[in-house]
């Protein structure tokens, strides 16, 4: 819309004068100087198709060059394989004051360039003069993690490339979804979709009060147009309109424009199965993340079920407002509703109970319920061993949070690269805002060191110069959860094997 166009033009004039400022600020970003070995095989050819992205994060608001807060973003681009976007629609939803303003559908086109690492840049035009750059790095052809980096706000996410099958078909059958409004609230919802009819309950933790309930008549989808659609739905009495984007008949993303709400989200369809205690047997891994009263909550870890109601054994590290739990381990016991069967249960580590919805026997959404704490995560069923020797398959990452030590929001996006026996490396770009100052910008990072797996897939590493104190948590050998369990810093992320197309 111009509205959108008219008032991001004015934010990125007055920020161009700083911008040597924003060059110049580096502080707590840091970069090594080593140089760091990595698998090629990818070119502006692997970006080829129609994405649907979602970003969150914290910057300038539109019109302003003296006020920032958090945003929220998604929409759908279409990339040539050339490197240009030739169409997209973006949706920006900002705090303002005590409110949000919401600007939806706005045309985008661009430009992109990715190195044969699969690290890159995305540029997304606007009309009127507007420009966002984002870091990226890809996974695969189907997937890659996002982050501003162009000054004006630092966000994280990630793109998923879109069924082209799929792109003006209405989602169809029993979803699992999470969202997650920021500083506010935590939801779960199984949902049935018929025809464009929603029915189906939801669980929301919300000002730390659990709130139960059922989708009204009425709820309803839109069918999609271009891999865009709208969605309406009551919960907790509140009426909320959003965006979904198609990823394809099994996976959408959600990014709400309602007012006073900050939120987005995933839906992925659920196992045609009946759930019960035994669906949740094994080892799992799991990632979690949000906002406390004062600060900001980030937790990884493992727990091992025994299929009938126990939690026989665990291990997790979390920071919490800059202050680090390192490698606790607990027991604990779970639960999933048998006489339900719709995959609703709970699992409780150290003394903190996490609602849980299953997605499926190796996958699940849950959330904390820790006080007034806003956090809310994803859980993957391991699969293989874990040795060092298990470690090699290079990676694509992103970490998102906040440094409290220079007070600056930040994101990481780039590559880990195990060599199977015990060095690694990393290359990445932070991204970073200073809410302080209003002034943010990016860095180039490169470490390298070595990393150590335990047999229940943590492993913990030590990069020369940065930090010894990554952790990462893993669902296979290849891929799973990691956190900066350093204090003073809240930042967690996942990561995934690269796959050159």
């Amino acid at each position: 819309m111009n509205s959108l166009a008219s008032s991001k033009r004015v934010r990125r004039v007055l920020m161009a004068l700083a911008a040597i400022t924003i060059i110049l600020l580096t502080v707590g970003c840091g970069s090594s100087g080593n140089s760091v070995v990595v698998k090629g095989g990818f070119n502006n050819a692997s970006l080829t198709g129609s994405y649907a992205f979602t970003v969150k994060g914290y910057g300038f608001n539109a019109n302003s060059n003296s006020a920032a807060n958090f945003f929220v973003e998604g929409g759908v681009f279409t990339a040539d394989g050339n490197g240009t976007i030739t169409a997209g629609l973006n949706d920006f939803v900002e705090v303002v004051g005590s409110t949000t303003q919401a600007f939806a559908g706005t045309a985008i086109t661009g430009a992109y360039s990715i190195n044969s690492d699969g690290t890159g840049d995305l540029q997304f035009n606007v009309p009127a003069g507007v420009l966002e750059v984002y870091r990226i790095t890809l996974r695969d052809s189907g997937e890659l993690y996002m982050q501003q980096e162009d000054g004006f706000g630092t966000s994280a996410g990630s793109a998923l490339l879109q069924d082209s099958g799929q792109l003006s078909t209405t989602p169809s059958g029993t979803f699992v979804f999470r969202t997650h409004d920021v500083q506010v609230s935590s939801t779960m919802a199984r949902v049935a979709i018929s025809s464009g009819a929603l029915s189906g309950s939801y669980l929301m933790v919300q000002n730390g009060v659990p709130v139960s309930g059922f989708f009204a008549n009425g709820d309803s989808m839109t069918a999609p147009a271009g891999g865009r659609g709208s969605v309406s739905y009551t919960e907790n009495g509140v009426t909320h309109s959003a965006q979904y984007y198609v990823v394809n008949a099994n996976k959408f993303l959600l990014l709400d424009t309602t007012t006073n709400i900050l939120a987005v989200g995933v839906a992925e369809k659920q196992s045609n199965v009946t759930f019960s205690a035994a669906s949740l047997s094994g080892s799992y891994a799991f990632g979690s993340s949000g906002e406390t009263a004062t600060g900001f909550i980030n937790t990884v870890g493992v727990f091992t079920t025994d299929g009938v109601s126990q939690v026989s054994a665990a291990n997790f590290d979390s920071v919490q407002d800059a202050s680090v739990s390192s490698d606790q381990t607990a027991i604990g016991t779970y639960l999933i509703d048998n006489s339900i069967g719709n995959g609703s249960g709970s699992f409780t580590l150290g003394g903190v109970q996490r609602d849980i919805w299953m997605v499926s026997p190796s996958r699940a959404y849950f959330i904390a319920l820790n006080g007034t704490n806003v956090e809310d995560g994803t859980l993957d069923q391991q699969s293989g061993t874990f040795t060092n020797t298990s470690l090699s398959t290079q990676a694509a990452f992103f970490m998102d949070g906040f440094d409290w030590v220079n007070g600056l929001f930040k994101d990481r996006v780039g590559t880990l690269v195990p060599s199977g026996t015990d060095s690694l490396g990393t290359n990445y770009v932070t991204s970073f805002f200073d809410f302080n100052t209003l002034v943010g910008g990016s860095n180039p990072n490169a470490f390298s060191g070595t990393y150590t797996v335990a047999s229940n897939g943590r492993t913990t590493t030590q990069l020369n110069g940065f930090t010894n104190n990554i952790v990462l948590y893993l669902t296979t050998n290849s891929s799973g959860y990691m956190l900066q369990a350093d204090t003073g810093v809240n930042i967690s992320g996942a990561f995934k094997a690269q796959t050159t197309p």
